[in-house]
């Protein structure tokens, strides 16, 4: 009983730690990427600047994904908590030369570029940390950690609103070195997995090699990457919720402080099932909640875009609980399960690819139609397209199911 009660608690602190890493995580994150418009205008970029810096930004994040894996198998010993660590020290180097160096585009875009790879992408990463624990034996509540960062993420935008009214958008640079150092104290005073596993290690895991390369990935994962390729219909439909939520609720006469009301709104939502994943995941298996999810996702567009009054956008936007915040923690289990051990980061960077990779082109596509049409249109076209990803987000879930590879 002593020894089942030490797990307990050992289980509490890891998990409540981990939860402290992915909310540091999540507020440096903000830091870079939710004032990156303003911040650029503020240096004297122009729109058009602004366009291609950021795109080249979110690019290059979604691109990098998958790479991470090659790195550390190239250096074993490192580890994902070391490496995220070191990534933290280039990403600390560029906010500190965005007070040095002059308003020049093509310095902005390396400075943006490193960002991407050093910091903004180094989600996936994070997501595999906790995954370690989990593949260790050591339930810990990845969900509650999940959560944690969405809460960090709010709190730091919150934070950082005010604080540029203050003193400026420079300031986000400031906040983002302190963030850094202090998520590199977080992480390296993780316990390391190895140190509380309580799994034994399969055979046929310590005869695992290399991870596979890009290519050769997804030829042996064919289920993996139709699942992928079924995340990025879903979050190019996704992103033109989100980026042109003031143009959908415009419609109806509604400002920004109803597109905030909306926006907080499905943010607070989604905490419920992220920090509750544990116990619901023990009543419907994870494969069965990315069902619910990709019906869900395709609801909430459908919702809006049948929208006559600002009632329907506020359940448009309710839907976020059974929409996103299922999807974001059972896809990591998804993404866990589906690939062979050496593959898992690999997968995770696929999967965190995928959603900016939907996103950049939602924002991009979205943008080019309302130049020419209206938003009703967009919509539809969200529809459309989140519909395709929905079906084939299901058949790649069914399709692994009926493998028997859970």
């Amino acid at each position: 009983m002593t020894e089942k009660n030490n797990q307990v608690q050992i289980v509490r602190r890891v998990s409540l730690h981990y939860a402290a890493a992915f909310f540091v995580y999540f507020a440096a994150f903000c830091m870079i990427r939710s004032f990156i418009s303003l911040y650029l205008l503020d240096c004297g970029f122009s729109y058009t600047q602004v366009g291609v810096i950021t795109g080249i930004h979110m690019m290059v994040t979604a691109l990098v994904q998958p790479y991470y894996s090659d790195i550390l198998d190239r250096f074993p010993k490192l580890g994902l908590r070391r490496f995220v660590s070191l990534c933290c020290i280039p990403s600390i180097l560029c906010s500190l030369l965005t007070f040095a160096l002059p308003a020049k585009p093509v310095l902005f875009i390396l400075i943006y570029i490193v960002f991407g790879i050093c910091e903004i992408g180094m989600q996936s990463l994070m997501v595999s940390i906790g995954m370690e624990y989990v593949n260790a034996g050591l339930p810990i509540n990845a969900g509650f950690g999940r959560g944690a960062g969405s809460v960090g993420y709010a709190a730091a935008n919150l934070l950082l609103g005010f604080l540029i009214m203050k003193f400026g958008s420079p300031v986000s640079h400031v906040l983002n070195i302190g963030l850094s150092l202090l998520l590199i104290f977080t992480l390296m005073t993780l316990p390391d997995p190895e140190t509380v596993r309580t799994k034994e290690v399969s055979e046929a895991e310590k005869n695992e090699g290399h991870s596979d390369n890009l290519i050769d990935f997804l030829r042996n994962n064919p289920v993996f990457a139709l699942f992928v390729f079924s995340c990025v219909c879903i979050f190019f439909a996704h992103s033109i919720v989100s980026t042109y939520m003031p143009n959908v609720a415009g419609q109806f006469g509604m400002g920004a402080d109803f597109t905030g009301l909306l926006n907080s709104l499905a943010a607070f939502l989604e905490l419920l099932p992220m920090v509750f994943f544990a116990q619901l995941s023990k009543r419907i298996s994870p494969m069965k909640l990315l069902y619910i999810s990709a019906v869900f996702f395709s609801l909430k567009i459908l919702t809006a875009a049948l929208a006559q009054n600002p009632a329907v956008l506020i359940l448009s936007q309710v839907m976020q609980i059974a929409a996103y915040a299922v999807f974001a923690i059972a896809s990591i289990y998804f993404a866990n399960q589906a690939v062979r051990p050496r593959n898992r980061v690999m997968a995770q960077g696929l999967l965190v690819g995928a959603l900016e990779t939907g996103f950049t082109i939602g924002s991009l596509v979205g943008g080019i139609v309302l130049d020419h049409a209206d938003i009703r249109t967009l919509l539809w076209m969200g529809v459309g397209v989140s519909f395709i990803g929905s079906v084939l987000m299901i058949l790649s879930v069914k399709r692994f199911e009926e493998a028997g590879l859970r």
